[in-house]
């Protein structure tokens, strides 16, 4: 699935952000535990949950100048979707993506111009690698 996670994103971007720029930020897998499931057992027992990120924005300050201030700094944004991750304690992925994406949007407000967020549950399954969704959102332009 991570091969096909850049194209898509690339191709929602192209055609969604409506700027001149819309470059990307990417988060790849990130582990955390946290409580999410419905099970009871899910409900008191922390377990492994991956996240990965493709942030929308306009980089052209970014490649000119060797600036954080000029990106989305993708260390803040990891410990955003971690925190949110630990603190929310979500039944549902779904749910819990979407307290995500609240979280970063209000941390890099207008500069984040879309988001393509996976959440996956590692190993639930028998013979699955993962479970979970894949959440899209473009911003601006009435699309909120």
């Amino acid at each position: 699935m991570a091969e096909n996670f850049s194209d898509k994103g690339t191709f929602l971007c192209a055609d969604s952000c409506g700027s001149a720029a819309c470059d990307t930020v990417l988060i790849r897998d990130l582990r955390t535990r946290c409580i999410l499931g419905i099970l009871p057992e899910e409900r008191v027992t922390p377990q492994t949950v991956m996240f990965s990120a493709e942030l929308y924005t306009d980089l052209s300050r970014a490649l000119s100048r060797d600036d954080i201030s000029e990106t989305l700094n993708y260390a803040r944004a990891a410990e955003i979707i971690t925190a949110t991750a630990v603190s929310v304690k979500a039944g549902t992925a779904e749910y819990l993506a979407g307290r995500v994406i609240a979280a970063l949007r209000q941390e890099f407000g207008e500069r984040l111009q879309g988001i393509l967020l996976e959440v996956r549950k590692p190993d639930i399954l028998p013979d699955v690698a993962a479970v979970g969704v894949r959440v899209i959102r473009m911003f601006g332009g009435g699309n909120d």
